[in-house]
């Protein structure tokens, strides 16, 4: 584990929300890591490795009160999202919606993708939490989108997700769908099956995803 990691979750498992907070902005101010880096090494790993105490009810408040902190911290980080994207001129013309499905809570993960989407160049448009298919197929109808982000966290939510991603293509058989979160990524090889267009387990793979948005484009 490395010792920024070592040193946020020993911060964070206390509680520590304010300390918490001026440890990732101090990373950032001295410019010893990127926000990408942030939320690839530091703040994802603290979302998706919490370890049980056995007793669900404590786990799910324990976890609640983390996803609250790094809320908050994410909210504060957009600031260097800005600034980064600014200084690599990042432009490529493509619209990413980024949502979680019906029932689907735990926006945290989103969030965080909708901040590298906006890095990357694209015009990334955060929904939230439990987005109605209704309330998607409104936005699809508005406007030309050309990605449409779908995180899961809830394993319970795959098959819903699948049957959603099949319904978007009757909208919009263009449009290109990604899937990822703790749910996609625990599912592995089996996420094929709900029929996305790209399967992303880690931030760093929208990378990738950036560099084909610019070859389609000609950027």
């Amino acid at each position: 584990m490395k010792e920024n990691l070592r040193t946020f979750l020993t911060i964070i498992e206390k509680e520590r929300r304010d300390e918490a907070l001026l440890f990732v902005q101090d990373l950032l101010e001295k410019k010893e890591m990127t926000f990408f880096e942030v939320y690839e090494e530091i703040l994802g790993p603290s979302l998706n490795e919490m370890e049980s105490t056995g007793n669900p009810n404590i786990d799910i408040w324990n976890e609640h009160i983390r996803t609250a902190m790094i809320k908050t911290i994410v909210e504060n980080c957009y600031h260097y999202v800005v600034q980064e994207r600014r200084e690599i001129h990042a432009e490529n013309r493509k619209t990413v919606v980024v949502f979680c499905p019906p029932n689907e809570y735990h926006s945290v993960g989103a969030r965080m993708v909708t901040d590298i989407f906006t890095y990357l160049g694209f015009t990334a448009i955060f929904v939230g939490g439990n987005t109605p298919f209704r309330v998607l197929e409104a936005g699809l109808k508005s406007r030309k989108i050309d990605y449409v982000a779908i995180s899961i966290s809830n394993p319970y939510h795959l098959i819903s997700t699948r049957n959603m991603i099949q319904d978007i293509r009757k909208i919009d058989a263009d449009v290109k769908i990604i899937i990822g979160g703790n749910a996609v990524r625990r599912f592995g090889e089996r996420a094929e099956s709900l029929q996305a267009d790209y399967i992303m387990t880690t931030f760093k793979e929208l990378e990738t995803l950036e560099k084909g948005a610019h070859d389609e484009t000609g950027l």
